[in-house]
């Protein structure tokens, strides 16, 4: 299944097909990952056979701890347009959600209007474009960032961008 939406130039991390050895390094450490709670895979199957997966990942322990992020959510070519794309990602938000976590990003290829409008459809919101951030050979794409709030526990405060608090410090003027 990687190796056949890389071959369609899908927008997934790898450039070029991983070999055997990659690919399964890669699993292996997703699945070492989830292991520790700190992150998971979905795969939606198709008349008994995988046909997209999804990984989610959680920050470190700590400050960010609460953020994971979504990776590698793909669908073979031949199943695009079952809603497999769609299951997968209301699995991952799902397990993100039971795992406590707070607040969901990804990024996403600027030219994947298909993505997007997925991500759009499953609640998540652009916060922000690093421009030409993405380079496939000579060509340049625009790094969509993207995030989905999940809720919150009981008892945390929301302080936002507001001035003071743990590490926080007024604004100063330019000089």
């Amino acid at each position: 299944m990687i190796a056949a939406v890389v071959e369609q130039t899908g927008a997934i991390g790898w450039l070029e097909v991983p070999s055997r050895g990659k690919a399964d390094a890669w699993l292996e450490g997703v699945f070492q990952t989830a292991g520790s709670g700190r992150g998971g895979l979905v795969v939606a199957r198709a008349k008994a056979r995988v046909e997209a997966l999804g990984v989610w990942l959680a920050g470190p322990p700590g400050p960010v701890g609460h953020v994971a992020e979504l990776t590698k959510v793909l669908a073979h070519p031949g199943a695009r347009g079952l809603g497999l794309g769609k299951r997968v990602v209301s699995a991952l938000v799902g397990a993100c959600t039971t795992a406590g976590i707070e607040v969901i990003t990804l990024g996403v290829r600027g030219n994947n209007h298909g993505a997007i409008s997925l991500y759009e459809a499953c609640g998540f919101r652009t916060w922000g474009v690093l421009p030409n951030a993405v380079a496939v050979d000579d060509l340049r794409f625009d790094d969509v960032r993207m995030f989905l709030p999940l809720p919150l526990p009981t008892g945390v405060r929301v302080r936002g961008s507001v001035a003071g608090g743990p590490g926080g410090s007024a604004r100063r003027r330019a000089t």
